[in-house]
């Protein structure tokens, strides 16, 4: 099938939204973040089984944004071979060979145009991939152009660019939402540390799932530690290390807190029956019968609410929030369809005194496996590890 102008970017963002099991991509310019997010969308983010690699060529450097090789380097890989220039996009079985780089000047502004199919099992275009794969190299998680490292990146293709006008439409990159447009930017980045962090494979906290095990070393970190190393990021800015710098310093800072488990030999056990308790009280055949005490007990295993008194019983004072529009809001929130980002506004929305954080950790113990928890002690220990994130 041959594709171009909106069928084509609507097409293969339709693949990317519902990729399951890998995204290769061999273009040799890659435009910028914001850019290349309307382009594939953010669904893919969350699957932490999807296989991502970036094949392009470092030495287009005035064509590659650095910050998007970041994002795709916090997922998963992406090498560099000199002299790529074609562009070929697969999507788990979907296969675009197109003209098209990955930038907003390609899908929007240029004639662009692209061969579309399916394939079945072993293909020869899988084989050309893996081939290019092989003789490429890595490229290293700390990149920048070397041209020009303070020039701000363009989006634009090479060639003259001048005086081109839009001609097609790219898709919105995420919903539009005021309080968790960052939402899925920051699981890159808690994606990236927890494979910094199981790098050594040695899992503490063996019966809880990978975020809740690095939720509770950054607490550590925040709360337990001698020196509280992340607490002092509550009002500094991020610190820039280099990727091996991370690796060291988490190698350090887990061997602390792993010394510091033993002498808490029910810490893990007691996490785990909050997560079985949240799961059961706000399931979804059951959630519609939530009474107060049940309440209450849900409440009671949010570190959020824990820390803040105050807003505890103000979101629990039937003034504020009737227990219905409470179930009603869990249930928006976790049980139906949608993005994530935007249930979670809906939530916001209906809800007094609940919050932000408390909101993204509720989502965490109900589905550990799929979100981190997310709130002020946890964005101070990505800042220490070096990542760009909001505290709040």
């Amino acid at each position: 099938m041959i594709l171009y102008g909106n069928n084509l970017v609507n097409r293969i963002r339709t693949e990317f939204d519902n990729a399951t099991n890998r995204i290769w991509i061999a273009v040799p310019f890659i435009g910028e973040w914001t850019v290349v997010k309307k382009i594939m969308g953010t669904k893919w983010i969350t699957n932490k089984n999807l296989d991502l690699k970036i094949l392009t060529d470092i030495r287009n450097d005035t064509f590659i944004n650095p910050e998007t090789i970041k994002q795709f380097l916090h997922k998963g890989e992406v090498k560099t071979l000199s002299g790529l220039h074609a562009k070929i996009y697969i999507i788990d079985n979907a296969v675009f060979i197109t003209s098209a780089n990955l930038t907003g000047t390609a899908f929007s502004k240029r004639y662009e145009i692209c061969e579309y199919f399916q394939i079945k099992g072993k293909h020869e275009i899988l084989n050309v991939f893996n081939e290019w794969w092989k003789e490429s190299k890595d490229v290293d998680s700390d990149w920048q152009p070397t041209k020009n490292k303070n020039a701000r990146q363009s989006d634009n293709d090479a060639g003259n660019t001048a005086g081109l006008k839009k001609l097609w439409n790219l898709p919105e990159s995420s919903i539009k939402v005021r309080n968790f447009k960052d939402y899925q930017d920051n699981i890159l980045l808690y994606n990236h540390l927890m494979k910094i962090y199981n790098r050594d494979s040695d899992r503490l906290l063996p019966k809880l799932t990978e975020y809740h095990e690095l939720d509770a070393f950054l607490n550590y970190l925040f709360h337990e530690d001698e020196d509280r190393p992340s607490h002092k990021y509550l009002e500094k800015k991020f610190r820039k290390i280099t990727d091996n710098q991370r690796v060291l310093e988490v190698k350090k800072y887990k061997i602390k807190f792993k010394k510091w488990l033993t002498s808490r030999p029910t810490f893990e056990d007691s996490r785990k029956d909050r997560i079985l308790l949240v799961q059961d009280k706000l399931d979804n055949k059951k959630i519609s019968k939530l009474d107060y005490n049940s309440l209450i007990e849900v409440v009671d295993t949010l570190h959020t609410m824990n820390s803040h008194a105050l807003n505890r019983y103000r979101f629990l004072n039937s003034q504020n929030n009737k227990l219905k529009t409470i179930k009603d809001s869990f249930i928006i929130l976790l049980h139906e369809s949608g993005p994530i980002e935007e249930r979670m506004e809906k939530c916001n929305e209906n809800l007094k005194f609940f919050g932000k954080s408390s909101i993204k950790e509720l989502v965490s113990w109900y589905y550990p496996d799929k979100y981190p928890i997310m709130n002020r002690n946890s964005n101070c220990g990505l800042k220490f590890f070096g990542y760009d994130v909001v505290t709040y």
